[in-house]
């Protein structure tokens, strides 16, 4: 990014008895033992049972074992295991029914939650009833009823995860969040792109036919700032320009076209204010506040002549100000406060650090750094202490990728990430806690710059 600077929803019916005030899982450390889940297969309540119908049984079963293994919470106990078959059992425990599953078979194959599922389908609505027990508790987690347009089938599964996951950790899940990110379309153009945190859905949500930078979300997930070169007809040339696209509307604003470099904007948490980079013609390229709806700026950064200070990132309680820098001569990361005074120097290690991101609780920041002759992430303190490299991959012929613009996911534990592992730059997510990777993207194109939305 900065070498490219240097030279230019569902419905929901929903009826239950949920309670997220009690944590059954512990979270935050990669060694703590996952709690086993068994998952069983959704039941069909139909008389009239057809391939349709059987089907829609398997992908909901399929993407919820996705999600819940994703989640890393969880390991999921295999069918093999199941001492009682959910279809012969029902899913009141005995002795309340007769014909109830029993606390102590479930218990002994070491299973910790239980959980049940039945699905039907009126006209074209899916119908889901599901419960979760606590095996070890011997108690009811929550019993609940959802329904959505059968095209919905995948978010409302997302949903279910979702309750799933902050019931039993009390942690918010992101299987209803998105990734904004640029990715190529035909020659040198990027458009900008949306799609769901699995990489699946996209939708492209930028025209320009040029090439797109730098998206980054509203606090709300309503909005999404970008930058684009386009034609500036008062100025008569073309130039990069900040935008404003609102989701709900499908309207584009143009924020700044200034004379100069109109590059990379963040929110800050309040929605009304944002944080973009501007050359404009004191050789220096600095950071300023501003305001979205009277488009006034105030500079936060100074140079020295001829110094970028871009890429800025706010702290999630707007206390500080990660940018990156070349003021010293090498480009590192930087914070400041939200004034723009204190600026402190917390990177000093590798060649050349960009594209920080402030992780949800606002205690470290990822960024991407050049070492060794290729770009990979890297995690560090607020303080600068604690640096840690987080990649370090190889392709299929041997040579080193280059990992770039990380981000984080709205719980913290997972960042999104590009990388050219794959020989083109796709996307891929790394669980923080083990370091593991898997890839989202699976196509030609090129991606870049992507950004994981707040909750929506």
């Amino acid at each position: 990014m900065l070498s490219l600077i240097k030279h230019i929803f569902i419905f929901l019916t929903l009826s239950s008895s949920l309670c997220f005030g009690k944590i059954y899982v512990n979270i935050g450390s990669p060694k703590i033992k996952k709690s086993v889940i068994a998952l069983s297969p959704f039941i069909l309540r139909d008389v009239q049972p057809n391939r349709m119908k059987l089907n829609l049984g398997k992908n909901i079963n399929r993407h919820l074992n996705k999600n819940l293994n994703f989640s890393s919470y969880f390991k999921l106990l295999s069918p093999k295991a199941f001492i009682e078959h959910p279809s012969e059992v029902s899913s009141i425990p005995y002795p309340k029914d007769p014909n109830g599953f029993r606390w102590k078979n479930w218990k002994l194959n070491g299973t910790d939650f239980l959980f049940f599922g039945y699905y039907s389908i009126v006209k074209s609505q899916l119908i889901l009833n599901v419960s979760l027990y606590n095996i070890n508790l011997q108690n009811l987690v929550f019993r609940k009823k959802y329904s959505a347009e059968i095209s919905n089938a995948k978010s409302v599964i997302n949903t279910l995860s979702n309750d799933i996951v902050k019931s039993l950790s009390g942690t918010q899940g992101i299987f209803n969040t998105k990734i904004v990110s640029t990715r190529s379309t035909s020659g040198s153009k990027k458009e900008l792109f949306v799609m769901n945190w699995d990489g699946s859905q996209q939708k492209r949500l930028s025209y320009h036919r040029s090439i797109v930078l730098s998206p980054s979300w509203s606090p709300n997930g309503n909005q999404i700032a970008y930058t684009a070169f386009v034609y500036n007809t008062k100025l008569k040339k073309r130039m990069t320009a900040l935008f404003l696209l609102d989701l709900t509307t499908n309207k584009i604003k143009l924020l700044s076209n200034r004379n100069g470099a109109n590059l990379g904007a963040d929110f800050f948490p309040n929605g009304r204010e944002l944080l973009i980079t501007l050359g404009l013609g004191s050789g220096s390229m600095d950071i300023f506040k501003m305001n979205i709806s009277s488009a006034s700026i105030k500079a936060l950064t100074r140079g020295p002549r001829g110094a970028i200070n871009v890429e800025p990132s706010i702290h999630p309680k707007s206390k500080l100000i990660a940018f990156s820098s070349d003021k010293s001569g090498k480009t590192m990361i930087y914070t400041m406060t939200r004034y723009g005074t204190q600026i402190k120097r917390i990177t000093f290690a590798g060649h050349y650090n960009s594209t920080p991101d402030w992780d949800p609780k606002g205690r470290r920041v990822v960024f991407s750094g050049q070492d060794k002759g290729r770009f990979d992430l890297f995690i560090v303190n607020s303080n600068g202490t604690g640096l840690k490299r987080l990649t370090s991959l190889k392709k299929f012929n041997g040579k080193w990728a280059n990992c770039e613009s990380p981000s984080f996911s709205p719980d913290g534990r997972f960042i999104v990430f590009s990388s050219d592992l794959s020989g083109t730059y796709q996307l891929y997510i790394m669980n923080v806690d083990d370091l593991s990777i898997e890839r989202i993207t699976f196509d030609r194109y090129n991606y870049k710059s992507p950004k994981w939305s707040p909750y929506l």
